[in-house]
């Protein structure tokens, strides 16, 4: 039985999804999702997880029932303090399975908590990828920040992140993006200079990539893999931008052999 509670982490009152609370398990598999993702996108993969991990996954900032209004994410504030809370409830290791925007996160944590983080596993990660942080400083922009307190100038933005957004989450994601712009440039692992420390953490990393994601093409996961020290590709075959929802076996199947 899955159980929901909330805390807070540097500040954003934020929702986590346990999906074995019952469990004994010393080791955690922490879950990031991307934009327009919530703690929920991980639930067809989580089972397959739950024997060898206690499970968590967390609604990031403006996604889920995570608030966070008038706040600019910091990723090394964030990520030290979600480390901290994982470390304090008596974990003894910790694995990150990231996805898309999460991965920022995630890369972070890896750099924070090395001696704790034992595995990092990346699908299709946000934070390398040139042209992603190229949206967000545009969006993020001096002009662009008035501009966009209107939801037509996101729309087109929207439209290439998420093709097939439900009218339910439209509001919710328009705003997730305004806040993501302007956190600007505190959500760049290049513009923070990240990017060269990610050799420091000596755990295992695993770039995993659709096959046919439009989004992050896959051969740009050795590029990714490039930036860590002990990694690996894995590219599925026949998934797009969330194989963790469309191919949950696979993706368990990868996180395992590399644990």
């Amino acid at each position: 039985m899955n159980k929901t509670f909330f805390c807070e982490i540097d500040g954003f009152r934020t929702e986590v999804i346990d999906f074995n609370p019952e469990a004994e398990h010393r080791s955690c598999m922490l879950c990031l999702h991307g934009f327009g993702g919530n703690a929920r996108t991980f639930r067809r993969v989580a089972p397959l997880l739950t024997p060898y991990f206690r499970v968590w996954s967390v609604s990031l900032p403006w996604h889920g029932k995570t608030d966070g209004d008038g706040k600019v994410l910091n990723l090394e504030s964030y990520a030290d303090a979600l480390g901290t809370l994982i470390h304090r409830h008596g974990f003894e290791n910790l694995y990150i399975l990231n996805h898309s925007f999460g991965a920022r996160i995630g890369a972070m944590m890896a750099i924070q908590f090395s001696g704790f983080v034992r595995s990092l596993y990346l699908i299709a990660p946000g934070g390398y990828y040139p042209p992603e942080d190229l949206m967000f400083r545009f969006l993020g922009s001096f002009p662009m920040r008035r501009l966009i307190l209107r939801n037509w100038p996101l729309f087109p933005f929207v439209k290439f992140l998420i093709p097939q957004l439900p009218e339910a989450k439209k509001a919710q994601t328009y705003k997730a993006l305004r806040h993501i712009a302007w956190s600007f440039p505190e959500i760049s692992l290049k513009a923070r200079g990240e990017l060269s420390r990610l050799k420091t953490f000596k755990g295992k990393t695993v770039v995993m990539a659709g096959e046919n994601d439009r989004l992050l093409k896959a051969s740009y996961a050795n590029v990714i893999a490039g930036y860590y020290a002990d990694s690996a590709v894995e590219i599925i075959p026949k998934a797009g931008h969330l194989p963790m929802a469309e191919k949950p076996q696979e993706v368990a199947d990868i996180v395992l052999r590399y644990r």
